[in-house]
């Protein structure tokens, strides 16, 4: 570390030059590759959606696996008619095959047509077959409401595609007729950002507290210089792997607030290390040092810790977390980089700079005398150790009082009646559940999908659609048959409950059990059971099959990382089982306002509703990785101490005390640029917002500073266990520096 240290000092032109070259040129090159292609396709291996997936692909149906959405047309006054129309909509959809938003195939209960080569191809309308029934299945039996479906093409999931149409139907909005926009491909329209960005929120939160922190103006810029760097080059790179691999499209916001969180991270601890050097008579290039040989590998250690959380996403064996996983520790590892390389280079520029104006002049000529009154921070390390047991019993029971909610996590997918009440696509839920003959149930998507050489055989579809319309909780109305080929049939059907009720689920469950395999019997036929809910049902069971693959991977890498670097086998038992907490409390508090519904109306989050299946694996992967940052920055100043006093308490007294402004002013950032997602108006968003900022707030303020204290206090010396024989058998990679270490010349004139 301290040859790194001393090359970015004395060639600081070059490393500058170096980063520069780099962000532009790597810019440069993801401009010229046409700019990122994000992707959000996925597989989901061993399961029937993805075997469904295959056959329509073999049969040239892809159309039928694209993203699909409602047009939910409102009559405002009078009626709608049965057999044409409002004015102007046909026209708009048609045209709508002509644009670049990828449609691939409209129905209503007035025409449909499938979209080739640019021009629109009629096929029979929805309601055409149903006319026995006496009314048509997509219009309301009190013709106020008519839905009209949409369909895009296979993995053509840009939001802009959605984005795209919505705006052009919306502008046939009239004094008669309303037009809402609901369902699942629609849903990207309370996911598009809305005022003010986050990331832009977390440099401007940042700028204030590192002001407070240094009160001075060289050490508040330089982190976000550090932190803006990494961003340049690891967007650029994003990018660039965007060409190589599925990548989906949140993979550059998350990777941005990440890199935004453990930057300023990363140099609030170098650079409140390098002031301390200063202010007890080092010379600048002396201090730089210094901070990088031993901060600086406290730094190392932590972003590695990052990147095998975040990588422990690829565990999943869920293709579109691959490119998310791998982007973003692309950007933590540049962030780490920028930390060891670039500040140091621009810390040597700016000399005593970096301390507050009122104590350059005392440093410069040595007169500067460190205060001995004890700060803020010492005084609580002191109140913790002498009522540790007590402090350790209270924020114990404050993390499992918190986690007690979790113990209730339904995963699944949330429709759209938990959008805020003012959106399009709630209002277009509302009218859909609200109108007679549609209910809760006209939200789902739901087929059979019968392959096989009887597929089309009219007695055994009538057989079929008979009894799948005496099956509980399916709406024998809404059953149509549409056939692709001899061999490939799709039955479209309406669950009565809603999308994400859990009788949803079932009935799923239960027609992929004895329905099919009763229909199947006596025959070289197959059925499965496909549709929105079907997919989330299927990816559901393939994380949870894969989670302990995950939760091992991650956890375990980790203890190996920290036993070495920290020659103990107690500090990274405790602090995976803290993190383990942290992720439980926060858990705990996304269910009680997102699934129970407490306080969801006052943050703008609609009704209560199951937690999308892929977020508990991503908050862990995050939380699990910024959790052990704090853990690596506390802990690693505890170990420099023990290594040197073998005092216990003092050690944890002088760690906590030198750390936990750190601690807290870095999780302040996070928690004001994970708070900021609340500004925008999608769920999930507001879910990611909610559960890391208050994992944030539990992990820095409860845990680190209250709970991991007390408990090591109690522990003892055998916080620092390591036995002889794994000493032996393991490398030595110290967090701290040498002993002896020579004392650096100094490289830079203050």
């Amino acid at each position: 570390m301290r040859t790194i240290a001393r090359f970015s000092i004395q060639r600081r032109w070059l490393v500058i030059a170096l980063w520069i070259v780099f962000i532009v040129g790597a810019q440069l090159i993801s401009s010229a590759a046409g700019g990122a292609e994000y992707k959000q396709t996925f597989t989901l291996p061993h399961t029937q959606s993805q075997t469904v997936l295959d056959l329509l692909k073999q049969a040239n149906q892809q159309g039928q696996t694209g993203q699909s959405g409602f047009i939910v047309v409102d009559a405002k006054t009078g009626k709608l008619s049965e057999t044409d129309a409002p004015a102007g909509l046909q026209a708009a959809l048609e045209a709508e095959c002509g644009t670049s938003h990828h449609v691939d195939n409209v129905g209503s209960p007035w025409f449909a047509f499938n979209c080739k080569d640019g021009k629109a191809v009629p096929v029979a309308a929805a309601g055409g077959a149903a006319k026995a029934t006496g009314h048509n299945p997509l219009l309301a039996t009190d013709d106020s409401v008519a839905i009209v479906n949409i369909q895009w093409q296979g993995n053509q999931n840009d939001a802009n595609n959605f984005i795209g149409v919505h705006d052009d139907i919306k502008k046939q909005d009239s004094s008669t007729i309303d037009y809402e926009f609901t369902g699942g491909a629609f849903a990207n329209l309370a996911a598009q950002q809305k005022g003010f960005p986050p990331e832009l929120l977390g440099f401007i939160v940042a700028l204030f507290i590192l002001a407070f922190v240094f009160k001075a103006l060289w050490p508040t810029l330089l982190p976000l210089v550090s932190a803006a760097a990494a961003l340049g080059g690891g967007t650029a790179l994003i990018g660039l792997l965007s060409h190589a691999m599925n990548v989906a499209d949140f993979t550059t916001q998350l990777s941005q607030l990440m890199v935004i969180g453990v930057g300023v991270d990363y140099a609030l601890f170098i650079v409140t290390r390098h002031r301390r050097n200063l202010l007890r008579g080092m010379s600048v290039s002396d201090s730089i040092v210094t901070a990088i040989d031993t901060s600086g590998r406290a730094v190392l250690f932590a972003g590695i810790t990052v990147c095998i959380a975040i990588l422990g996403l690829c565990a999943l064996g869920v293709s579109f977390m691959y490119g998310v996983a791998i982007g973003t520790a692309i950007s933590v590892a540049l962030t780490m980089v920028a930390s060891l390389t670039l500040l140091p280079a621009l810390l040597s520029f700016i000399g005593v700079k970096a301390l507050p104006r009122r104590l350059r002049a005392s440093v410069l000529d040595g007169s500067h005398v460190e205060s001995l009154t004890p700060t803020r921070w010492a005084r609580w390390a002191e109140t913790v150790q002498k009522r540790k047991v007590t402090f350790g019993i209270a924020a114990a029971l404050i993390i499992a009082v918190l986690a007690i909610p979790f113990f209730s996590l339904r995963l699944g997918q949330a429709d759209q009646s938990t959008d805020p009440a003012g959106s399009t696509t709630r209002k277009g839920y509302d009218l859909i559940t609200s109108a007679p003959g549609f209910g809760k149930g006209y939200n789902s998507i739901l087929e059979l999908v019968i392959s096989g050489p009887s597929a089309n055989s009219t007695d055994y579809l009538k057989s079929i659609t008979t009894d799948l319309g005496k099956v509980g909780n399916v709406n024998p109305d809404s059953i149509r048959t549409a056939p692709l080929n001899k061999n490939l049939v799709l039955i479209n059907f309406k669950s009565i409950s809603s999308p994400q009720d859990t009788a949803t689920t079932s009935l799923v469950k239960t027609l992929r059990g004895k329905f099919s395999s009763l229909h199947e019997q006596g025959t070289s036929n197959k059925i499965y059971v496909f549709g929105q809910t079907a997919i989330i049902v299927d990816f559901t069971h393939v994380l949870a099959s894969k989670m302990p693959l995950f939760f091992v991977a991650v956890i375990g890498l980790s203890f190996l990382l920290l036993m070495v670097a920290f020659r103990s086998l107690v500090v990274p038992l405790t602090a995976a089982i803290m993190n383990i907490f942290a992720a439980g409390a926060s858990f705990g508090i996304v269910v009680a306002i997102f699934q129970w519904g407490w306080f969801s109306d006052s943050l703008g989050a609609g009704a209560g509703g199951p937690i999308d299946a892929f977020l508990p694996v991503l908050f862990f992967a995050i939380l699990f990785g910024l959790s052990m940052d704090y853990q690596v920055f506390l802990v690693s100043r505890m170990h420099e101490e023990w290594v040197h006093s073998k005092d216990n308490h003092r050690a944890i007294r002088v760690g906590q005390t030198e750390t936990g402004g750190i601690i807290s002013a870095a999780a302040v950032i996070m928690i004001a640029v994970f708070c900021g997602f609340l500004l925008g108006d999608s769920r999930i968003v507001k879910v990611i917002g909610i559960g890391l900022g208050g994992a944030i707030a539990i992990d820095a303020f409860i845990l680190r500073t209250v709970l991991v204290p007390a408990l090591m206090h109690g522990l003892g010396n055998s916080n620092w266990f390591f036995p002889k024989w794994l000493d032996r058998a393991t490398p030595h990679l110290s967090v701290e520096p040498a002993d002896d270490d020579e004392p650096e010349k100094d490289l830079v004139t203050v």
